[in-house]
């Protein structure tokens, strides 16, 4: 009888170890991506993002709009176009970002009836992107003057008259 009870409760912790837990819940990960964020580095500046099931696109004022196809691979987004894979650690209102390249990035989300704009304009001389870069360099200055950095009105205007002189040059080159 004792040989029974014991392989009774031998057999139960067999079962209990072998249980393994639910695999992740991939497209659950990728929900909590999709969105309206943005994020601010004195290394960086200001970057906002808008990802869908299947592209992040980002705008800045140093590299402009970019769109990458990514996919989530357990708890982790990878570029399919570039060799990055960044750890994805959600906190609701923010995700961080632990890449591959030792790089941290930590996106918030808009607050949903604030969010500034539908999307990032695709046509740089359309009035949607006019509208949408006015709204970008008032959230920018705010994010600047966050982290303590003032931007005086004569440097306002020099860094749009540089900003302005960047477009034409990578324009003039395309």
């Amino acid at each position: 009888m004792r040989t029974i009870l014991y392989f009774l409760v031998f057999f139960i912790f067999i079962l209990s170890a072998c249980h393994s837990p639910n695999p992740k819940n991939i497209d659950g990960n990728k929900n909590i991506l999709i969105g309206k964020w943005h994020r601010f580095s004195t290394a960086n500046g200001y970057s906002e993002f808008d990802i869908d099931s299947q592209y992040v696109v980002f705008y800045n004022q140093k590299v402009g709009r970019f769109k990458l196809p990514y996919k989530i691979e357990n708890d982790s987004l990878k570029y399919l176009n570039k060799d990055y894979v960044a750890k994805i650690t959600n906190y609701g209102d923010s995700i961080l970002l632990e890449g591959n390249d030792s790089t941290e990035a930590v996106l918030h989300r808009f607050k949903e009836p604030n969010i500034p704009f539908k999307t990032i304009p695709e046509q740089k001389d359309s009035l949607s992107f006019a509208s949408y870069i006015a709204d970008f360099d008032k959230r920018l200055i705010s994010e600047f003057e966050k982290a303590g950095i003032k931007i005086a009105n004569a440097a306002e205007k020099q860094g749009n008259q540089i900003y302005e002189e960047l477009l034409k040059k990578k324009s003039a080159n395309r």
